[in-house]
């Protein structure tokens, strides 16, 4: 598969100034999306991965999609911030159901969404209590690069 690469941000605009020396009033930047795949590693151990934004990205969402649900013991729980176990983004999304799981968002987290300023790292980490056998969930952030 063949991919492009942009080294800056990508906007689009019909050329219609705003009567300001800092843009168009139809200005729009494009949404961009990377996935992370979190897969059990046979234990009671979490299991984490990280994905990279452009310094100051606004955050959109969060798609979190169990492709097999996690059987550990006791619970498997997803959450997402700016260190492992951190929920900066997001917390407490349930790995032990079927199919896509949606975060609810505080004030805290919608507003360090708004920019990440220089935390480009996003740590996902799925924590299980108990042994675990099965589990694979993708998660796929959606952000605009200011």
């Amino acid at each position: 598969m063949t991919q492009t690469a942009f080294t800056g941000p990508l906007a689009t605009f019909t050329h219609q100034p705003d009567g300001t020396s800092s843009g168009y009033s139809d200005l729009g930047l494009a949404t961009l999306a990377q996935s992370a795949t979190l897969t059990h590693n046979g234990d009671d151990t979490n299991v984490t991965a990280i994905i990279y934004l452009p310094t100051g990205a606004q955050i959109l969402d969060f798609l979190n999609d169990n492709l097999t649900q996690w059987d550990s013991g006791t619970s498997a729980t997803l959450t997402g911030g700016i260190t492992d176990g951190g929920t900066e983004y997001f917390g407490s999304v349930n790995g032990k159901s079927a199919g896509r799981q949606s975060p609810t968002y505080s004030s805290a987290q919608l507003t360090a969404m708004a920019n990440i300023g220089t935390h480009v790292a996003v740590h996902l980490q799925m924590a299980v209590v108990g042994a675990t056998t099965a589990g694979i969930t993708q998660v796929t952030v959606r952000y605009v690069q200011k």
